[in-house]
C-alpha cells in the first residue's frame, strides 16, 4: 500500500540548488518514532520506505524540505516531496524565511528577540532556551552587557559532569571544549556567577551539510534566533 502522508509541507521545497547536492533523493532522519532509525541517519529517497501502523518519521531532503510520514506507509520518500524549478541558493534562503514567517503568522505566535545573535552558532545565555549545536563542534556561549568577569559552569541537569572556568571581562563569547559529551535533546545549565541559564541542546548531525538544510533542521528544533542569524548572513550576500 502507498501509505498515509500526514504532513508533506516542509520548511523549504527547493531541490538540488547546490552543486554538492546532486543526490537530491538523499534524506536525513530528523526524528523517528518506532522504526529502527536514528537522527542523522541517511535514507535513500528513491527506495521504498516502510512504516508500520503507529510509527512515524520526520525526514529532511538535501534541498531543505521537511516531510513527516506516518504509518502504515510503504513508498519512496521522493514521492512525498513537492518540487520547484529554482536552483539558486539565495532564492532558497529567501523562500525559507518567507514560508516560516507565513506559518508563524497563521498560528498567531508572538516571538521575542530573534535578530540579536551575532552568529548563528552561539548559545545565548542572556535569553536561554533551545540551542542548536553542530555535532562535534565546540559550544560557544554568548552574552550581552554587562561584560564583567564572572565564573562560568556548564553542566547537564543531572550534574553528572561539569566544565568550569572564568569568563573574562569585556568578552562577549567564550568557547567550551569540543570534547564535552553532549547529548541531543538534553537539558543543560549554564551558571554565570549566581545566575542560572537553562539550555536545551539539539545536536545537528554532520549529515545535515548545507545551510538550507541546517536552517530547516533548526526551524524543526525550535532554534528560531539562530535561524534568523543564519538567514541574515545570506541576505547580505
Amino acid at each position: 500500500m502507498a501509505g498515509r502522508l500526514v504532513v508533506a509541507v516542509g520548511s523549504l521545497v527547493l531541490i538540488g540548488f547546490l552543486s554538492g547536492t546532486a543526490h537530491a533523493s538523499q534524506f536525513v532522519v530528523v526524528e523517528a518514532d518506532g522504526p529502527d532509525l536514528a537522527p542523522g541517519q541517511t535514507v535513500d529517497g528513491a527506495k521504498p520506505f516502510s512504516l508500520e501502523d503507529g510509527q512515524a518519521a520526520t525526514l529532511l531532503s538535501a534541498g531543505g524540505q521537511i516531510i513527516k510520514l506516518e504509518g502504515p506507509y510503504n513508498a519512496a520518500p521522493d514521492s512525498a516531496m513537492k518540487r520547484t524549478d529554482s536552483t539558486n541558493m539565495q532564492e532558497a534562503m529567501n523562500a525559507l524565511i518567507s514560508e516560516r514567517k507565513a506559518r508563524t503568522s497563521e498560528v498567531g505566535l508572538v516571538r521575542g528577540k530573534e535578530d540579536t545573535l551575532p552568529d548563528p552558532w552561539v548559545v545565548d545565555v542572556t535569553n536561554p532556551g533551545t540551542s542548536c549545536i553542530e555535532a562535534g563542534k565546540p559550544v560557544v556561549l554568548w552574552r550581552t552587557a554587562p561584560l564583567t568577569e564572572t565564573s562560568v559552569i556548564f553542566t547537564p541537569k543531572d550534574q553528572s559532569w561539569k566544565v568550569s572556568g572564568k569568563w573574562p571581562a569585556a568578552a562577549d563569547r567564550i568557547a567550551l571544549p569540543a570534547t564535552m559529551p553532549l547529548r541531543d535533546n538534553t537539558d543543560y545549565v549554564v551558571a554565570l556567577g549566581e545566575r542560572l541559564a537553562p539550555v536545551t541542546v539539539r545536536l545537528i548531525p554532520a549529515t545535515v551539510n548545507n545551510d538550507v538544510m541546517r536552517a530547516s533542521y533548526m526551524i524543526e528544533m525550535g532554534c528560531d534566533s539562530q535561524v534568523n542569524a543564519l538567514v541574515a548572513i545570506w541576505q547580505k550576500k
